[in-house]
């Protein structure tokens, strides 16, 4: 019988090093290089087996066991964000305008304690564990890189464990289902005419048009699709360079869609090139538009998702445990869950109630969450691989 706790506790030290090492040095998506290294490094002094993808960002660790069986994957991304921290941590980033602030750190810490605890016991092991430190994630492709190098090729299930920091410490998030949603991101320039604010008849008024296809394409998901659907527009940029008594001759806009199905690929990109070229045409302008879905729906496998459930209520309590419908976040996990059926687990962070958000300067971790992650995981692993354990 393999006591879990005493495991988690055996490296909560180290847990605790990795993360905090982790969030003084972060790097961007597709620039990992020094992040895989470090990594590298730490399953190296343990004696874990690893390799790494082409592309130096990602590393592979595996722990085989003594006995046959199958192979489940740990997800654990590693890349940070283009946000100026501000925190006041005394571990903050020491690197200019990029901080961890969708907690990937952790996710990277948790990932090697697991990795660390597993090895300790991989005699007792039906089958293999790997954990995949995974590049990219922001830009929803470092998981296709990782596929694409066939280090995943031999595994039969995956897991992830993503952090939250608007629930608390302790809170499982889990649902049975589709998880998180597909993103579509939108590109729109449009061209018009510049010219004196005094003489607007003389030009065609860039930003001007560029605000009618915004509002205009927020119509389509509000008026086309039917109100079971979830489907979302939403602009993040509108930029003409220009002054206030310039008209803009120019007008670039960025967006993002968010969806459950792939089904909405082909509408939304008709229906956005549809209405932004027929309303630039109105005005004497022109639009290019880009659309281009990224990722997939993240779907959890009900088998895996049922033996995730039962550990959070067995350990924790059903107390622990919320069921939330499908969110409308984005992760390229769902690539990996779609080739090896899995499940994704969101676990709170926030310390006395003290709630913050992802992606924000101010986003804070309670690291005590980090023990609880890891003894989920390493207990829904070794379970999986045939271990009795506590």
């Amino acid at each position: 019988m393999i006591k879990v706790k005493e495991l988690v506790n055996k490296y909560h030290d180290e847990t605790i090093a990795v993360r905090r090492y982790l969030h003084a040095h972060p790097e961007l998506s597709e620039q990992e290089y020094e992040t895989c290294k470090y990594l590298q490094s730490k399953l190296s002094e343990a004696g874990i087996p690893f390799e790494v993808t082409p592309s130096n960002r990602s590393v592979v660790a595996t722990i085989k066991g003594k006995y046959p069986g199958k192979t489940i994957v740990l997800r654990a991304d590693i890349d940070a964000l283009p946000i100026q921290e501000n925190t006041g941590l005394p571990f903050s980033s020491e690197v200019d305008g990029l901080m961890h602030a969708c907690g990937h750190d952790t996710h990277a810490a948790i990932g090697l304690a697991c990795a660390l605890a597993i090895n300790d016991v991989k005699d007792e092991l039906h089958g293999n564990f790997k954990v995949l430190f995974q590049e990219a994630e922001e830009t929803m492709f470092g998981a296709l890189h990782a596929l694409e190098s066939g280090l995943l090729d031999d595994c039969d299930n995956s897991i992830m464990l993503h952090v939250v920091t608007d629930r608390d410490t302790g809170v499982f998030v889990c649902n049975y289902g589709v998880r998180c949603a597909k993103v579509g991101s939108c590109v729109i320039d449009v061209e018009g005419r510049a010219g004196h604010s005094s003489r607007p008849e003389q030009a065609v008024n860039a930003a001007l048009v560029g605000a009618k296809i915004v509002d205009a394409i927020a119509d389509i998901t509000a008026f086309e699709i039917p109100r079971s659907e979830f489907v979302i527009f939403t602009p993040t940029l509108i930029n003409s360079d220009s002054k206030e008594n310039i008209i803009p001759g120019s007008c670039h806009i960025l967006a993002n869609a968010r969806y459950f199905d792939d089904k909405w690929d082909e509408f939304l990109d008709r229906r956005i090139h549809e209405v932004a070229e027929s309303i630039a045409k109105a005005y004497g302008a022109t639009a290019k538009v880009t659309f281009t879905p990224e990722g997939t729906p993240m779907v959890n496998d009900d088998e895996m998702t049922t033996h995730a459930l039962e550990i959070i209520e067995r350990k924790w309590g059903k107390e622990k445990l919320v069921r939330t419908p499908a969110a409308l976040f984005g992760d390229d996990f769902a690539f990996i869950q779609k080739k090896f059926p899995g499940v994704v687990v969101n676990l709170g962070a926030a310390k006395n109630g003290e709630y913050t958000i992802g992606h924000n300067e101010k986003m804070m971790v309670d690291e005590d969450y980090m023990d609880i992650g890891a003894e989920f995981i390493e207990t829904y692993v070794l379970e999986y691989l045939n271990v009795e354990c506590e």
